[in-house]
């Protein structure tokens, strides 16, 4: 029931209406039948239910409000949305990027006349903003006459025309250091078509001579150093061969220099560290040259100088003195980071009345740096002498055909026998060494091709085809029942420094099936000392695969015995040139015991190479080295023949 809830007068003047209806009407109309008085009846009763159960519509939201619900009240300093002062904000933020560009902005009002300059340009007309105004007054007044004019003209043609423009204007007075500025501008229009203002930049224009400047150093610098680069080296070497070919008299060498083992500077310290020492060894070469010579790095270690006016008439110096004092300033000592590093630099000299283009230039100081380095003579200078361009012709002839010979599988491996002399000559396993077998040539000796494969890194592809060759015949003899027998291969250390290299030997080992106690791995005792840890993790990893390995040339290199402790290493291999002398050079033989003495101590097998004579034999078994490998025994031989060997003097219950 709604009577007293809402709309009650509504409702009470409903009821009342009803009460009249019933009271009144019947005695006003006159009711002949029953039938004609039931509508009536039930229109004062459906009017009376409305009025008492009806619920009319409100206009508005009428619920209760709870009052468990607290309201929270405004207070009165919060901050309420200005749109006036965004307005003012966002033109304070505008007109901060503006001042905070490398241009100056400007707006001309057409109707009134009247400039608005940023504050940049007052920076670039160098003259205070206050002094600015509002007209063209003071862009007048600190521009070229002409130039002036210039932009009158423009600026009236970009009205007329309603095009944009820009121009160029040479200030008087030179504004924060710039000299001509760069004004642009483009007109707006109203609905009409008619100009109502121009709004336009002003900034510093570039100055072409330095953007080629720019553009030369990038094109020709070397950006670690700051020399030229090698681009630049060679067109620089091309001008200079031209003009010795106009000018019999015009005289020049090219040196080159070489850092030699940089790379090991970048392990043993860091590539920043690497950086520095090129920097330094830069500076040094310039300081050592005279004005008219150009120098330029164009290698990761390799610096090239052309001296000119070298034993010219119109030269007080001769060659030599120049190259000796670049090349003794160059490997000075470095102090760097704390540490003192001494380096060695080799050098190689090419003068230009020996040969007469820049192709053979380059070809015959590469060569000499070359053979300085296959020789060893790490630190030299090496001056161009007759022979060597067809020397160099002939070297990279060479590591064409070994690039070939690889694809073509033309490297055969020969065996040489190692001997247990304390257990009656028996043999307990093999060296496999490599032999090239050229198709015009016949076997080539691996001195002729060796070094070229590990200077150009074709000694990786060449190795792991020599390992999974001596693999393939060591398990062909195992099968034969040589179950014992062990085969030596030597690794580079390219190859030793490979990230894969124990994947790719185990996965040799699986293809071959192979049980890695017949393999063993000799590595240079240089190739040890290279990334020590490196090297001992790639050792730990090796021997847990069950492979014995050797340290081949035991004696030539640097390695301590703090470091040799450390090495998971079964067998030290003494170099021959310490071996050939034993018997007559008490210096050698006193090596040869330290070496004996330094295995025992340390529980090695030790094996002497090179043991050609009875009188090398006798000093080594009186002194305790009981494996040999020479020709004293066996010359290297093929399978056929190594074959043949083992069945005379393999013993079964041997063990290595």
């Amino acid at each position: 029931m709604r009577l007293f809830d809402e709309h009650a007068v509504l409702r009470f003047a409903l009821l009342f209406a009803c009460f009249m209806f019933a009271a009144f009407i019947p005695s006003i109309l006159s009711f002949d039948h029953i039938y004609t008085f039931i509508p009536y009846a039930v229109a004062i009763v459906f009017l009376a239910y409305i009025s008492i159960f009806y619920k009319f519509p409100t206009s508005g939201n009428t619920k209760k409000m709870r009052n468990d619900v607290e309201i929270p009240v405004q207070v009165a300093n919060d901050t309420v949305r200005d749109l006036q002062k965004d307005l003012m904000e966002k033109d304070e933020l505008f007109q901060m990027m503006v001042d905070v560009s490398s241009d100056g902005f400007w707006t001309f009002d057409v109707p009134t006349g009247k400039v608005y300059w940023s504050n940049r340009v007052s920076k670039l007309l160098g003259i205070d903003y206050d002094k600015l105004g509002d007209s063209f007054e003071a862009l007048k007044s600190h521009v070229m006459e002409s130039d002036w004019e210039s932009f009158r003209t423009e600026i009236g043609n970009a009205l007329s025309e309603n095009h944009p423009f820009t121009v160029s204007l040479r200030l008087i007075s030179q504004g924060d250091g710039v000299k001509e500025v760069s004004v642009s501008g483009r007109p707006q229009v109203n609905e009409d078509g008619l100009p109502i203002r121009v709004i336009g930049s002003i900034g510093a224009k570039q100055d072409k001579a330095a953007l080629e400047r720019q553009s030369y150093y990038y094109a020709y610098q070397d950006a670690l150093t700051g020399v030229y680069n090698r681009k630049f080296f060679l067109e620089k070497l091309k001008i200079d061969v031209e003009m010795s070919a106009k000018r019999p008299d015009y005289t020049f060498a090219v040196a080159l220099l070489d850092i030699d083992s940089f790379g090991a500077i970048n392990d043993s310290y860091s590539t920043n560290f690497g950086d520095n020492v090129l920097r330094i060894v830069s500076d040094r070469i310039k300081s050592s040259c005279r004005d008219g010579d150009c120098v330029a790095r164009i290698g990761p270690d390799v610096f090239a100088v052309i001296l000119h006016n070298i034993q010219g008439a119109d030269s007080s110096e001769d060659l030599m003195p120049i190259v000796r004092r670049l090349h003794n300033n160059v490997k000075m000592p470095i102090q760097l980071e704390g540490r003192e590093l001494y380096i060695t630099v080799s050098m190689s000299v090419v003068v230009n009345r020996d040969v007469d283009c820049v192709e053979d230039i380059m070809a015959n100081a590469n060569a000499i740096l070359r053979d300085l380095k296959k020789n060893g003579d790490h630190g030299g200078i090496q001056f161009f002498t007759g022979g060597i361009r067809e020397k160099a012709m002939k070297l990279y002839k060479l590591e064409y055909e070994i690039r070939r010979a690889i694809q073509a599988k033309e490297f055969v491996l020969m065996y040489q026998p190692i001997i247990d002399i304390e257990a009656g000559n028996t043999i307990v396993g093999f060296e496999a060494l490599v032999r090239w077998n050229n198709t015009e040539q016949g076997i080539v000796s691996p001195a002729e091709f060796i070094p070229i494969a590990e200077e150009t890194g074709l000694i990786v592809p060449m190795g792991a085809l020599i390992l999974k060759m001596a693999c393939e015949q060591t398990k062909k003899w195992v099968d034969m029942g040589y179950e014992n027998i062990k085969v030596a291969v030597n690794f580079s250390a390219k190859q030793f420094a490979l990230d894969n290299m124990v994947e790719d030997v185990r996965h040799v080992l699986a293809e071959t099936h192979l049980n890695p106690k017949n393999l063993k791995l000799e590595i240079t005792e240089y190739t040890a000392m290279c990334e020590v840890e490196k090297t001992i993790d790639i050792m730990r990893a090796l021997s847990n695969m069950g492979l014995q390995i050797s340290i081949d040339d035991f004696g030539t290199g640097y390695s301590s015995l703090s470091y040799l402790k450390r090495y998971p290493i079964h067998t030290l291999k003494m170099d021959k040139s310490f071996v050939d002398h034993v018997a007559d050079d008490e210096e050698d033989a006193s090596f040869a015991r330290m070496v004996i003495s330094i295995a025992k101590t340390m529980n090695l097998d030790l094996i002497a190479e090179g043991v050609e004579t009875a009188e090398q034999l006798e000093f080594l078994r009186r002194e305790g080295c009981r494996q040999i490998q020479g020709f004293y025994f066996s010359k290297p031989l093929n399978p056929e023949d190594a074959l043949a060997y083992m069945k005379e003097h393999y013993a079964a219950a041997v063990h290595v």
